[in-house]
């Protein structure tokens, strides 16, 4: 997936740029050429949205996130179709903002607006406050600049500081808004998946602010570059967009290891900084007279700002330490909880159900019999002469037997069955979803059968019985109680009977 992609956005822009270079720029079949790439290659960028779109119907979050951005694709198609038909039918656009300029500002109006919503939605993954700061060092770096080196030179020739001119600056410094914010959300965001994606749509905002940038400066130029050969730059931006979408993952599962996460979160940490640092190395090389004042400054400056940077990262590994022992601690206690739990409803010897678990289960299944009209069979089981094997043997090997008893219980009953340790030498199974009662009367005749084979108690082969009373629900009772009590005298009945045999009342 990831090749065709690159394949189809490379492709487009390569196709695009060779185009220009091989018909030029001046003929008119040029620019029907130059508009209809745009415009197709646009179309190529929705589509790649909308399948994204469509790709994650129960995901609102991302579903709305592409949609804005669709929105944005759309309106560089609109403004791209509406000055095809306006140089086609030799019109004029006389006016420094018209309906064309609005329909272009609004793609960078809908991607502001869906780098909003994407950073207001992940705001529990981001120290919002932060990233504000950080973003505004940027922006306030990045727009003195812009400032000085792009507005300043229009300040002294009056005649071409213009309306037009101002509204001209809209582009570079929306791309700034998108590019700072990015740049932060790259590095912060990464770490958690979708960096491809993510990598794209920085590179494509680069692409889109140089285009912008060389815009403004070719406007006012006498500079022999149609500006023509910018539209690659904006259509690839578009097709990045398009294409970071398709191979978006919605789970976001972590690409890269721990080793790169630090360095990721290194380089969104010192990002502010490089920026003001190339502010004042700026300020340096604008300086009227080189002193001592001014060279203690820019010595100075690097080196605050190298301290600033130690403390974050320094205070950045605390936290992550401090976190680390909070989840460690957290882990531990949900595992101490989780056995506390367990021991609280397990037998601790053969680790069956304990009769609270037992009574609990019970209820529940007699319920579903009741729904469903189906019969439920209770196995009251007590162990013949067990006290004979502690007495013999002693209470480590009779404990040893009652594991191998439960052992060999849950190994040969069928799988509705519900096995459970009352205490001593006595077992309780449930057997439940039963059809006929002649399943009960052949699952108990089973557990005799499974003390036909000898027990292997100190390498000696011990044959063991048991007296099994049974229950049925509904034929002998309906309630839980009234099943328990006549399991328990049928059981008492078998050993009256002379032991090693199943017993149910008829």
């Amino acid at each position: 997936m990831n090749k065709r992609i690159y394949a189809i956005i490379g492709g487009w822009v390569l196709s695009h740029t060779l185009w220009l270079g091989i018909i030029g720029t001046s003929s008119e079949l040029s620019r029907i050429g130059n508009s209809l790439f745009m415009i197709l290659g646009t179309v190529v960028s929705t589509l790649f949205l909308m399948t994204s779109i469509r790709r994650h119907p129960n995901r609102p979050f991302t579903q709305r996130l592409f949609l804005l951005l669709l929105f944005g694709n759309v309106s560089l198609a609109v403004g791209e179709t509406a000055q095809l038909i306006v140089e086609r039918r030799h019109l004029e656009r006389s006016r420094p903002f018209d309906g064309i300029d609005l329909v272009f500002s609004l793609q960078i109006v809908f991607y502001l607006l869906a780098f909003c919503y994407f950073l207001f939605n992940r705001r529990s993954q981001i120290n919002l406050r932060f990233f504000l700061f950080d973003e505004l060092i940027i922006l306030i770096v990045t727009g003195a600049i812009s400032w000085h080196y792009l507005v300043t030179p229009y300040l002294k020739q009056m005649e071409l500081l213009s309306f037009n001119t101002l509204l001209l600056l809209r582009y570079p410094l929306g791309d700034l808004l998108l590019l700072g914010g990015m740049i932060i959300l790259f590095f912060g965001v990464m770490k958690r998946g979708n960096s491809i994606p993510l990598f794209m749509i920085l590179i494509g905002f680069h692409l889109q602010l140089i285009a912008d940038v060389l815009y403004v400066v070719l406007y006012h130029t006498d500079f022999p570059i149609s500006v023509m050969w910018l539209d690659p730059l904006w259509l690839a931006t578009v097709l990045l967009i398009g294409g970071a979408a398709i191979l978006f993952d919605v789970d976001e599962r972590p690409l890269i290891g721990k080793g790169n996460r630090q360095i990721l979160d290194g380089i969104r940490l010192v990002t502010p900084y490089i920026f003001l640092l190339i502010l004042f190395v700026t300020m340096a090389q604008q300086a009227v007279s080189w002193n001592g004042l001014t060279i203690g400054l820019m010595i100075a400056i690097p080196l605050l700002i190298s301290r600033q940077v130690r403390i974050v990262m320094d205070n950045q590994r605390l936290r992550e330490n401090l976190e680390a022992k909070v989840e460690e601690r957290t882990a531990a206690l949900e595992q101490a909880l989780e056995e506390m739990e367990h021991m609280a409803y397990h037998d601790a010897l053969t680790n069956l159900p304990n009769r609270y678990l037992f009574a609990r289960l019970f209820k529940e299944e007699l319920r579903r019999a009741e729904i469903h009209q189906r019969f439920v069979g209770l196995y009251f089981i007590d162990i013949d002469h067990f006290k004979q094997v502690n007495d013999t043997y002693g209470h480590h090997i009779g404990d040893q037997l009652i594991i191998d008893i439960s052992s060999r219980l849950e190994k040969r009953l069928p799988h509705n069955t519900v096995i459970s340790r009352q205490g001593g030498d006595e077992f309780v199974v449930l057997l439940f979803d039963v059809k006929e009662e002649s399943e009960i009367e052949a699952c108990g005749q089973q557990l005799i059968d499974l003390f036909e084979r000898p027990f292997i108690l100190q390498e000696t082969p011990v044959f063991m019985t048991a007296s099994i009373g049974g229950a049925i629900y509904p034929t002998h009772a309906t309630s839980r109680t009234a099943l328990i009590e006549q399991a328990d005298v049928a059981m008492y009945e078998a050993k009256r009977r002379g032991k090693n045999q199943f017993h149910v009342e008829v």
